[in-house]
């Protein structure tokens, strides 16, 4: 059963930033694009890397180990070496709280 979990507040992250969050035991990636808040699984599908330690650029993150890319709003891989997107987590706001809904 999907459970809604506090991982923040909007003040915690701006916009073109991103964070390693740990959720019910799950390490995610959270990023703010342009204000709007997105969290996908933080390990990279290459060899593990913290997606929430990469660049943000636009929606794009950078993995810091090898470069490989993957767009932070939906987890698909969008350049190599990693050849498997990485899975995105339900983001919502109650008040200036970021929520995250995780399995």
């Amino acid at each position: 059963m999907p459970k809604t979990v506090k991982v923040g507040e909007v003040t915690e992250l701006e916009p073109g930033e991103g964070k390693t969050v740990e959720v019910e035991g799950v390490s995610l990636a959270l990023f703010n694009v342009d204000g709007t808040y997105f969290a996908i699984a933080n390990t990279c599908t290459h060899v593990g890397g913290s997606l929430g330690e990469g660049a943000l650029i636009g929606k794009e993150v950078t993995c810091p180990l090898h470069g490989a890319q993957f767009d932070a709003t939906s987890g698909k891989v969008l350049g190599g070496p990693a050849r498997s997107d990485v899975k995105s987590f339900p983001v919502s706001l109650k008040g200036d709280d970021v929520m995250v809904e995780v399995d």
